[in-house]
C-alpha cells in the first residue's frame, strides 16, 4: 500500500493540472470565436452595440438609439450559435422632452445647439447650415438624443434659411413650436421673415414667440 500511495496522489494532481490547462487553452479560442460571431452579426445594422463572451454567456453593451434597435440587437446575439445566456447591459439613448434645437447667430458666427437625432443627422444639419450661411463659422454643440418629432428636419431647414436673414438673433424649435427672435438684415428681410411665418410652417411646426426687429438704419429711412 505504501508503494501505491507514493505514486497515486502525484499522478492525480498531474492529471488535474493537465486537464485544467487544456480547458483554459480551449476555452479562450471558443470565447474569441463566439465574440467574433456575435460582433460580426451586430456590425451590419447596429454599430452602437458590442458583445463580450464569458464562457458561453454573452454580455451586450452599448447605447441603443431606440427601443427597436435594442430589441433587434438582443435578437441577433441571442441567435448566435453556442451562446447560452445573454446579459443585457446596454442602455437607451437619453430621451429629450421636449426635443429642442436652436440656431444662434452673432458677430462671432453660428451656434447650433439643442438635440440632434442619432446617425447621420448631425452631418446633415451641418451641411444644411453651410448651404444656408456659407463662409460663416459654425460651432456645433448639439447633443444626440431620442424623441425627434416627425418633420424635424424640414423645420430645421426652414429655421436655418430664416436665421440666414438675421444679423443676430436666435431661431429655436421646441418640440413642434417655432420661436424666432432677432434683428433682420434689412427691411426686405424683415418682410420676408414675417411673410413666411404667416404661412403653414413645414414639419408640422406651430408658431410660438415671434420677436423681430428691423435694423436702425432701415427704420430711419
Amino acid at each position: 500500500m505504501h508503494i501505491i500511495k507514493s505514486w497515486f496522489w502525484p499522478g492525480v494532481i498531474t492529471v488535474a493540472l493537465l486537464t485544467a490547462l487544456a480547458m483554459w487553452f480551449l476555452t479562450d479560442p471558443i470565447d474569441r470565436e463566439l465574440t467574433d460571431a456575435a460582433n460580426n452579426a451586430l456590425d451590419t445594422g447596429n454599430p452602437w452595440a458590442s458583445a463580450e463572451i464569458d464562457g458561453r454567456d454573452l454580455v451586450l453593451k452599448g447605447i441603443a438609439p431606440s427601443e427597436e434597435a435594442l430589441a433587434e440587437a438582443l435578437k441577433i446575439v441571442s441567435a448566435t450559435r453556442g451562446v447560452r445566456v445573454v446579459d443585457n447591459q446596454a442602455t437607451l439613448l437619453s430621451l429629450a422632452v421636449p426635443f429642442s434645437f436652436a440656431v444662434t447667430k452673432s458677430d462671432e458666427g453660428i451656434l447650433l445647439s439643442g438635440n440632434v437625432p442619432y446617425g447621420d443627422a448631425r452631418a446633415r444639419i451641418l451641411a444644411a447650415a453651410e448651404r444656408a450661411m456659407p463662409g460663416i463659422e459654425i460651432l456645433d454643440e448639439m447633443a444626440v438624443a431620442r424623441g425627434a418629432p416627425p418633420g424635424f428636419f424640414d423645420l430645421v431647414d426652414f429655421a436655418l434659411v430664416q436665421a440666414a436673414q438675421l444679423t443676430n438673433g436666435e431661431v429655436e424649435i421646441s418640440g413642434e413650436t417655432y420661436n424666432i427672435r432677432g434683428t433682420a438684415a434689412n427691411s426686405n428681410g424683415y418682410d420676408s421673415l414675417n411673410a413666411a411665418l404667416h404661412t403653414a410652417l413645414p414639419g408640422n411646426g406651430k408658431p410660438g414667440e415671434v420677436k423681430l426687429e428691423v435694423p436702425a438704419s432701415a427704420s430711419n429711412n
